[in-house]
């Protein structure tokens, strides 16, 4: 009895350690197996939910999901998702992530009617956000709903987001906004974000972290490799979509600082009411946000002075109300100094006012103040004042910079290392006051503005550089009219670079953005323009390549330059131009080329045309070339165009020369794109050899003769092309072949298709033993008396098709051995027709002569009939008109004499009638009898 209690409790111990064993047992299968019941499911989810919305090629590496490393949230993670833009973006990689996880609740995988997502995690991601000159961006890559009857308007995903964190890690992002000419670069970019979005109201912490910050606005560089951090606490008003800051720090290297305020979205419009303020006084916290300040000696630099930095903005900006917020910057330094530990000397006495102030938000408004910038190198000052208002409207200038400085002497103030080369003398002058309105109006003498640059023996090359600089002189003089370049001598690594002229509306230029004119005489005996490219960097990752490709160079619309060239020697990547000449006009965002001649490629090129980037998106050329007794290996192992659309050009060796207009889209790599290349030309060529051309081969097996596997293509002149559609189409042409002659034309495309047809008239010397066998068959002809002699060569037709490498060849080469046969055939049967026509016609000949030797008997005869006959009825009419006579004589009185009268009228007519139908008698007589021996003649005459 003792003994039971403890059993009991013992027993119950077990019971229950037991059932803890098989439900913590339970817990881990079910959370091992459940992932691999959800896994696929949410997988094949997840590729629908992407492709079913998204307009982008998405490329996805391993799926995985989990329950143990997130309990009690699923995790799903994917690997190397890769989304790759269409269209317009075609080829650009928006985002490149290796790792990308979410956290989703346990209940909501379970029930499967909607998926919620509480965090968000992204490691090393490479995303680059890009926004072209009309304004379309490359993340807005949701697909338009359609189908308004499948997805009503409102309709919940199956993933809903009920974000409590999201952590961006060791990210690379770049930002690049061609619409406003931003662009961003965050290096090593670290991002927390949490805060319960579930909710109307809530606070939201956020943690920011750029080991390397870079901001460009319009080509120059603001903020360079900056470091940079944010610490910020906002309330999240979700319901008005107002933010307030709370606790917060942003740091800039050294200089840090607060912002207060708030930022709130109603509708499409943005109100702000923002304040911020450095919280550091010292000039050195400012001075670690100059480019190369910020390096591993920057902490040991003595510095002294301060400095005073803070802003605002505040109001609405909105489109549609066309209202922008006022803001304000005031930026002081006062008595500030630094010197490096590695220099003698300081740079002292630096005292900088600057204002900007536009409390209404009105450009026109805003006024610039730089009441002073002082600088002091040693004893050599460096000053400069400016005012600026009414900028829009009428710009007030007031401004001035002088200062002359040794670059020799800069050694003794700034860091420069041994290998650097740095000299040279900078001497500026120049003074300006007045009103826009006054040159615009062009009333000169009004305006204030002279003084000159002078630059004399600079020479400065860094460590890096590939090349050093050496202006020798440059001298700027400056007018309210214009600015005058007198002279510009300068060495660019081994280029010489020589140029004289002006440029006009360089105020105008500055503060109402109006076209810029120029005019400049360019000289130069070198230019390599390799030298400028240097090396090209590796990319840390495949993903820093997709942003490193080639971009389309802009031509800028506010610039009217002309130059007039003058180049002894230019080379380009592995082309060598010699006495390059011509004029280059920058006008109406092109470059056009007027007249521009060159020798190259062992001949010579005259060029008119242009590079257009009025539709920046899509860069036109249009050139119209004369190119002159050009090297054909040289030519097409140097243009990648020319490979593609001549291929044939591997295989052939000799100059030819064409002239040629030539229209073509460039891509954004700045190459042509193929489909849009267009245009036509003509070619000559005194000789080319083409050896080893697949289609000619192929040619020679068809033909059994080698004869065509090497060609030597003489005297063409002439040929007409045109580029169209991707395809080079030749018009028919004549050639020589070595004794072959022919005619010849098709087209090759870009696919390297091509569809030709040749007409060649062969010698039959060259057809070797077939030739020989039809020699002794015309020869047993000949000997049984039969003059046979066929054509010298042999007509062949052939049908060139497949593709460069792979061609297809088609000949009627049997068909014209047939003929040939045929003709010979023809020839015996028609000489023993000849001989039985010829017998036959012996037989109809003498017929013929009989019946024509008749024929001209009767004739006689029946004319001699005629005469008689003619004569008895004449011989009768004289006799009757004599009787008549001699009645109409006898009368005795005038009434008997009346009546003789009219008898013997009446006797001549009788006789008169006589006469005439004798003579038709005899006429007709002579007729059928003639008659009858002409029909004799034409029957056996047939």
């Amino acid at each position: 009895m003792a003994d039971s209690t403890p059993r009991k409790k013992k027993s119950l111990l077990g019971r229950i350690l037991k059932w803890s064993g098989i439900t913590l047992l339970l817990l881990i299968i079910t959370a091992i197996a459940l992932p691999f019941l959800f896994k696929d499911k949410i997988i094949e989810l997840a590729k629908q939910e992407i492709n079913n919305n998204v307009n982008a090629t998405v490329t996805f590496g391993e799926f995985d999901l989990s329950l143990l490393s997130s309990f009690p949230d699923f995790r799903f993670s994917i690997k190397d998702l890769r989304i790759v833009g269409k269209d317009k973006f075609a080829g650009d990689t928006l985002a490149s992530i290796p790792a990308l996880s979410l956290d989703m609740d346990l209940m909501s995988v379970i029930s499967g009617s909607e998926y919620t997502i509480n965090s968000i995690d992204i490691e090393k991601a490479r995303i680059l956000a890009k926004v072209l000159p009309d304004g379309t961006a490359n993340w807005d890559i949701a697909k338009p709903s359609t189908d308004t009857a499948a997805a009503p308007a409102g309709e919940p995903t199956k993933f809903k987001m009920s974000l409590k964190s999201l952590e961006i890690e060791h990210a690379y992002v770049v930002y690049d906004d061609a619409s406003i000419g931003v662009k961003t670069v965050l290096d090593d970019f670290t991002h927390t974000l949490s805060g319960d979005f579930t909710q109307d109201v809530f606070d939201m912490e956020t943690m920011t972290t750029i080991e390397k910050f870079t901001c460009e606005y319009e080509g120059m560089s603001y903020l360079s490799n900056v470091k940079t951090s944010l610490k910020a606490d906002l309330a999240m008003d979700m319901v008005n979509m107002k933010f307030t800051f709370k606790e917060n720090e942003i740091s800039l290297n050294e200089l840090a600082f607060g912002l207060d305020g708030f930022f709130a979205m109603p509708g499409d419009d943005y109100d702000m009411d923002l304040k911020f303020k450095a919280k550091q006084s010292e000039f050195k916290s400012f001075l670690s946000l100059i480019p190369g300040a910020y390096t591993a000696d920057f902490a040991n630099v003595k510095t002294s002075g301060t400095v005073a930095f803070d802003g605002y903005a505040k109001g609405l900006y909105s489109e549609a109300k066309k209202k922008s917020p006022g803001f304000g910057l005031n930026f002081q330094v006062k008595d500030g100094s630094f010197q490096y530990p590695s220099v003698p000397k300081p740079v002292s006495a630096i005292n900088i006012d600057c204002k900007i102030d536009d409390a209404s938000g009105v450009p026109d408004e805003m006024k610039i103040d730089v009441n002073k910038f002082h600088m002091d190198f040693g004893g050599t000052p460096v000053d400069a004042a400016l005012h600026v208002a009414t900028p829009e409207s009428d710009a007030s200038i007031d401004g001035w910079v002088k200062g002359k400085i040794d670059l020799a002497a800069m050694r003794e103030f700034m860091p420069v290392e041994k290998e650097d080369q740095l000299s040279g003398i900078v001497d500026a002058d120049i003074k300006m006051k007045g009103r826009m309105s006054q040159i615009e109006q062009e009333k000169y003498d009004e305006f204030q503005c002279s003084g000159k640059l002078d630059v004399v023996n600079l020479i400065y090359k860094a460590k890096a550089d590939p090349y050093a600089t050496n202006i020798s002189a440059m001298n700027l003089l400056f007018s309210p009219q214009f600015v005058q370049l007198n002279k510009f001598d300068a060495m660019l690594g081994k280029n010489d670079v020589h140029a004289d002229g002006r440029i006009d509306n360089l105020m105008t230029y500055l503060f109402k953005d109006s076209l810029l004119t120029g005019k400049f005489n360019f000289r130069s005996s070198m230019m390599d323009l390799n030298e400028f490219a240097g090396e090209e960097e590796a990319s840390a990752t495949p993903a820093a390549a997709d942003t490193a490709a080639m971009e389309i160079i802009e031509v800028p619309a506010n610039i009217d330059f002309v130059l007039v060239s003058s180049i002894t020697k230019l080379i380009y990547d592995d082309i060598t131009m010699d006495a390059v000449a011509g004029t280059i006009t920058i006008r109406n965002s092109a470059v056009d080329l007027s007249n521009l001649k060159m020798n190259l490629m062992g001949g010579s090129m005259t060029v008119n045309g242009s590079y257009n980037t009025q539709n920046v998106m899509v860069p036109k050329v249009n050139f119209d070339m004369d190119i002159q007794n050009f090297d054909i290996q040289q030519t097409f192992k140097t243009f990648n165009t020319v490979q593609q659309m001549v291929p044939v050009g591997q295989y052939t060796t000799g100059k030819f020369s064409t002239t040629l207009k030539y229209t073509s889209d460039l891509g954004s790599d700045m190459m042509p794109i193929i489909e849009t290349v267009n245009g036509s030309g003509t070619l000559s060529t005194a000789s080319v050899i083409v050896s080893g051309f697949p289609a000619l081969k192929k040619l020679d097996e068809a033909l059994k003769i080698n004869k065509f596997s090497t060609v030597n293509l003489q005297d063409l002149k002439t040929v007409s092309y045109k580029i169209e559609n991707g395809r080079v189409s030749t018009e028919p042409f004549d050639f020589k072949a070595g004794k072959a002659t022919g005619k010849m034309g098709g087209s090759t495309g870009v696919d390297q298709s091509i569809n030709y047809v040749m007409d060649i008239a062969i010698p039959r010397t060259e057809f070797g033993p077939a030739n020989a066998a039809l020699n002794g068959m015309i020869a047993g002809v000949q000997a049984k008396g039969i003059p046979y002699q066929p054509g010298e060569n042999v007509n062949v037709q052939a049908l060139f098709g497949g593709t460069v490498t792979d061609p297809t060849v088609k000949t009627n080469l049997k068909e014209a051995g047939a003929n040939m046969m045929d003709n010979l055939k023809d020839v015996v049967i028609d000489k023993v027709t000849e001989k039985v026509d010829s017998v036959k016609k012996d037989v109809i000949n003498k017929a013929c002569i009989e019946a024509r030797a008749k024929l001209e008997d009767t004739k006689a005869a029946a004319k001699k009939t005629k005469e008689q006959a003619y004569k008895v009825a004449d011989d009768a009419k004289k006799a009757a008109d004599a009787e008549a006579d001699k009645l109409e004589k006898s009368y005795k009185n005038p009434l008997e004499k009346g009546a003789k009268k009219i008898a013997a009228d009446a006797a001549r007519k009788k006789a008169d009638d006589a006469n005439k139908a004798a003579k038709t008698a005899a006429d007709n007589t002579e007729k059928s009898t003639i008659d009858a021996a002409q029909k004799q003649v034409t029957d056996n005459c047939k």
